[in-house]
């Protein structure tokens, strides 16, 4: 059974030029493979306005694994070959806590 989100991290960000589509979305995907390995982390969802804008939405168990999972992030091999295709000055990142959640 998947632990409930407390925190959901959100990610605004804007490709850099000179990357295709296909391009973009291998780096981006190629993330799960470092992020689901952060202790907290429970789900993560990557889309696309089809205009060059991207958001990342990642579900945590806690405010804590979730800041240090993106301080961490910052200093790993493997996810510094994917922030390649991210234009950094577009990058805004939010931690927000859960309050409600509605399920039918």
């Amino acid at each position: 059974m998947k632990s409930e989100p407390k925190v959901i991290e959100v990610v605004m960000f804007e490709a850099n030029p000179g990357y295709s589509i296909s391009d973009i979305e291998q780096a981006l995907t190629s993330l799960n493979d470092v992020v689901k390995l952060y202790y907290g982390f429970i789900e993560r969802t990557t889309a696309s306005n089809g205009e060059g804008k991207y958001i990342d939405i990642v579900y945590w168990t806690d405010m804590d694994s979730a800041k240090s999972a993106a301080e961490d992030v910052m200093k790993n091999d493997k996810a510094a070959k994917a922030f390649e295709v991210v234009k950094p000055s577009s990058v805004q990142m939010y931690h927000f806590d859960t309050f409600n959640r509605f399920e039918e």
